[in-house]
């Protein structure tokens, strides 16, 4: 009797088509679009191409020295070169002494104006390569003064500073981003996708009076909420692993973001601790999702109650930033929480087996608590039967 209410209530969820679409479309459009998006964010920088203004009375000679030490920018003339910028044609401007070479021969300061949107990544950027090209001519111009007086330019080094990085420097940028999609996107899925069945299959049917017909079946009422339950969370469960399936395809699709995939060391036992989490938390939040479904009148009131809760899925992305850096197995026992630190730990090289089983295991032991009040709620016939 069991598996024939349980097939029933999967039969009667999948006839929905707000269920496919949040079971396939909506993973499968989210996981595109946002794997590609930030796969761009990572690129941007590689493939822009920057326009810097300079005043239109500027000598040819000046222009020839800013093209030498600045190779990636264009060079515009503009007859308001703040007005250029202020109006997104130009990402920067520059402007220079009138005398800048009688000044460079006489050893003298130039006087040098960057002008730049510092609410413009564009124009960050750009700033960035300019002060970097500025930064170079002024030490190839500070070395041709001290040869001119016999002066070794070594004398100016105090330091001689070599920098060596844990991890190649895109990796650790695309291991970063993975991080916060993979933990931010998973969850919500899962949510999404059980919501339909969760919503219908106890708020629904009390709003239809189908309910009743189905408590007074010969079936003892635990049988019935199995069925359910299960339904639910392995619709929860089916849209976390085609969640991580479809990442899985789209990120060999991006140029960078799938650089930040070899900072595991060991991929297989990330997936397999995955996928293990994933269904935890799926049977999980759907208990959550019917004990909060048994609480309304309809679905829309059902709606109502999960819509907050799915949104606090979100919230430790927020935390995660003041949690430092180092492994904390107390975090790991956080609901919600203990998704994100799992896997930034991962792209880290810090989680460990412990780690995996506290956090597996305090889902487990909230499955084991909340069971018992879905199925006493579950038991009062005047909940269930609704107003």
């Amino acid at each position: 009797m069991f598996k024939t209410i349980f097939l029933k209530e999967m039969k009667d969820v999948l006839r929905d088509k707000r269920s496919i679409t949040l079971l396939i479309i909506f993973p499968l459009l989210m996981m595109a679009g946002l794997t590609f998006f930030y796969d761009k964010i990572l690129t941007s920088n590689h493939d822009e191409d920057f326009i810097m203004a300079v005043d239109e009375g500027l000598d040819s000679e000046l222009i020839t020295q800013l093209e030498k030490y600045m190779p990636t920018l264009t060079i515009e003339k503009s007859q308001d070169v703040q007005k250029a910028i202020e109006e997104k044609e130009v990402q920067i401007g520059i402007q220079l002494d009138k005398d800048w070479k009688q000044r460079l021969e006489d050893q003298e300061a130039i006087s040098v104006n960057i002008i730049f949107d510092p609410g413009s990544q564009d124009s960050s950027n750009a700033s960035n390569i300019v002060m970097a090209g500025l930064n170079q001519w002024q030490q190839e111009a500070v070395q041709l003064r001290l040869a001119g007086q016999n002066i070794d330019s070594s004398v100016l080094e105090v330091f001689q500073i070599e920098t060596k990085t844990t991890k190649d420097e895109d990796n650790a940028i695309a291991s970063f981003m993975l991080a916060i999609l993979i933990p931010l996107l998973i969850p919500m899925a899962i949510a999404n996708g059980s919501y339909p069945s969760a919503t219908e299959l106890f708020a629904g049917e009390k709003e239809k009076k189908t309910i009743e017909a189905l408590l007074i079946t010969p079936v003892k009422p635990i049988k019935i909420l199995l069925a359910k339950w299960m339904t639910i969370s392995l619709l929860g469960i089916f849209t976390g692993v085609l969640c991580i399936a479809l990442l899985s395809l789209f990120v060999n699709f991006t140029t960078e973001l799938k650089k930040g995939m070899a900072v595991i060391a060991n991929p297989v036992p990330f997936v397999i601790m995955s996928i293990v989490l994933i269904v935890l938390f799926a049977i999980f939040f759907a208990e959550i999702e019917m004990i909060l479904s048994m609480m309304a009148n309809s679905v829309k009131e059902a709606g109502h109650y999960m819509t907050p809760v799915i949104g606090m899925i979100t919230l430790p992305m927020l935390f995660m930033f003041f949690a430092g850096e180092a492994l904390s197995l107390p975090l790991y026992a956080v609901p919600f929480m203990n998704l994100f630190i799992f896997v930034r730990d991962a792209f880290s090289g810090q989680l460990t087996v412990g780690a995996f089983g506290l956090a597996a295991g305090s889902y487990a032991l909230l499955i084991i608590i909340l069971f018992p009040i879905a199925a006493k709620l579950f038991s009062n016939h005047r909940l269930m039967l609704g107003k």
